[in-house]
């Protein structure tokens, strides 16, 4: 009502003056000569003003009205295809009737088209939909998909010939275009994937020493082979001996023994326990990752769409890299842990004879049977290289390392106690265990009070009792539990949910003192948080499906 006032106001002005402020244009309240009065000046000053207030009301009312005008599908469009730019992650598909016959009533049409009350088509709704239909067109080419059908009975019959090629001619581009999406997306995943696993390998590479042995062996090998055709190399032991360890290391150096520009795919099978990986999706990603860095054709669904198709892949990729004369390796770590999908175990995939340039390296376990049946396979010895015990000297550098990374030390009985132990197994993951338990020692910690277990199973019991003792045995076990019972991890807040919900964990809590909110019980999150930095050397922090969820650490 103010704005159509003002509007009614102006109609008595005769002429209108809009002109800025300036320097060159001073307002002063002194007469000037052959100018109008102080009067009108003020008047013009009046309707000015007024102009102003009509323009921005008329503005504003027309930024309501064009917020409004647009549907919701439309603004859809808007806000997700044009302005973010989402061409590469969208599929546009668009049907257009050519005309309508007369025989088709309203009731038909209102199916595809906005009509008014009266069952007519709506001229406005038609006129909106075909500027939508036209900025489509203009701006969204690359992803347009324009079919023209006619209705039959104001619907689509499939059993109507050109109706079922319509529908066979949608489906057909649906699919061949959202294959080819994904597979633009599968080289960003496999990039992804393999520097997760150098990451991992990386970590491990820091505290490494020792197996000078070990790995001098291991590049002989591989550079006395490396112009003819030769077999692949295994490296076994028993579980927590270091072979992880030793394959990254030996991952890491490939470079300097063999060629600056050797491609170098490690993929740490044991990095996603218990979850066991599929032998088809370790191939489909060592191919993808070998065919974008040597400039070849990656797979796709129309050549590998059988396990047989990618295993043929597979080994002529092998052949093609050899011919360019690239130098290549490939690092299996943890063969045993591959499900046993088209009998993996039996390692039927794995090429027992390598073209030169090529080297596979693959860690398996000594009892496992995918080290039988590589003994089947290879005949030679001199593939086969064990991990042995550490010795005495590399299990005293480890333990320097370890202490001076964590600006920690310990005194000489205490050293001499944790040299003892360490030598009854020669486990680096023994070693491990107990530099865990170690750290948190004092000074005058007595050398009775010293828990050090003979051997991993052992060291493990003592540090679950430890943890018991410190923070009450329902919590710790409730903690561990719920966490080993979950596949991919669990969330802090939903481990935190369902120990919450635990009657044992919740009982032992509040044993001495009532919960602060009665009627809420909820586990303290201090208590959580106190356990977790007890365990920091034993959890990990695992990405799955785009959050973080804590998973016991296997590296």
């Amino acid at each position: 009502m103010s704005c159509h006032g003002a509007w009614q106001r102006l109609g008595y002005c005769d002429y209108f003056d809009l002109q800025p402020q300036t320097p060159r244009t001073p307002v002063t309240s002194q007469p000037r000569r052959n100018n109008a009065s102080t009067h009108q000046v003020k008047a013009r000053g009046h309707h000015a003003q007024l102009a102003t207030q009509v323009a921005l009301c008329c503005l504003c009312f027309l930024s309501v009205f064009l917020f409004f005008l647009p549907t919701v599908t439309e603004r859809e469009f808007e806000r997700g295809l044009w302005q973010n730019d989402c061409e590469s992650s969208t599929l546009l598909f668009v049907r257009e009737i050519p005309r309508q016959r007369s025989r088709e009533g309203p009731k038909r049409l209102a199916k595809f088209m906005d009509v008014t009350g009266d069952g007519l088509l709506d001229a406005e709704a038609q006129g909106l939909l075909a500027g939508l239909k036209t900025r489509l067109f203009v701006k969204s080419q690359k992803i347009l998909n324009l079919h023209s059908v006619e209705l039959s009975r104001g619907s689509i019959n499939p059993k109507c010939k050109e109706h079922a090629q319509y529908l066979d001619s949608v489906c057909e581009q649906f699919a061949s275009q959202m294959k080819a999406r994904i597979e633009e997306k599968m080289d960003v995943l496999v990039v992804t994937e393999a520097r997760r696993h150098i990451a991992i390998s990386a970590e491990l590479c820091r505290g490494f020493h020792g197996r000078e042995g070990l790995l001098g062996k291991l590049c002989l090998a591989m550079w006395e082979s490396s112009n003819v055709r030769h077999r692949p190399l295994v490296v076994h032991g028993g579980a927590g001996m270091g072979k992880t360890a030793v394959l990254c290391k030996l991952a890491q150096e490939m470079r300097g023994v063999l060629e600056a520009r050797a491609v170098v795919v490690i993929r740490l099978l044991a990095a996603c326990h218990p979850q066991k990986p599929d032998i088809d999706h370790v191939l489909h990603s060592i191919c993808t990752q070998v065919c974008l860095a040597c400039g070849l054709a990656p797979p796709s669904p129309l050549t590998v769409s059988t396990h047989l198709e990618l295993l043929r892949f597979f080994w002529e990729v092998l052949e093609q890299v050899s011919q360019q004369g690239s130098a290549l390796v490939i690092v299996l770590d943890s063969v045993e842990q591959l499900a046993d999908q088209h009998h993996a175990h039996k390692l039927r995939w794995l090429p027992v004879d390598l073209p030169p340039n090529v080297h596979v390296v693959a860690s398996m376990e000594t009892n496992s049977e995918a080290f039988a049946n590589m003994r089947f396979k290879l005949d030679s010895l001199g593939s086969f290289f064990e991990a042995e015990r550490l010795s005495c000297e590399e299990g005293e550098r480890i333990i320097e390392s370890d202490l001076r990374a964590s600006q920690r030390t310990l005194t000489c009985e205490q050293s001499s106690a944790v040299l003892q132990t360490f030598e009854s197994s020669g486990c680096p993951l023994h070693l491990k265990l107990i530099l865990s338990v170690a750290k948190r020692w004092t000074s005058f910690t007595p050398l009775t009070e010293l828990r050090l277990g003979t051997s991993t199973q052992e060291m493990m019991s003592h540090l679950f009792l430890m943890l018991e003792e410190k923070h009450g045995k329902e919590l710790v076990g409730g903690a561990l539990g719920y966490i080993a019972l979950a596949r991919e991890g669990l969330l802090e807040a939903e481990l935190r949910d369902v120990m919450s919900l635990d009657d044992d964990v919740i009982s032992e809590v509040y044993r001495y003192s009532l919960p602060p909110i009665p009627s809420l019980i909820r586990l303290p999150p201090l208590l959580w948080a106190r356990l977790r930095r007890d365990l920091v050397d034993h959890l990990e922090e695992r990405w799955t499906d785009g959050v973080a969820a804590i998973a016991f650490n296997n590296k």
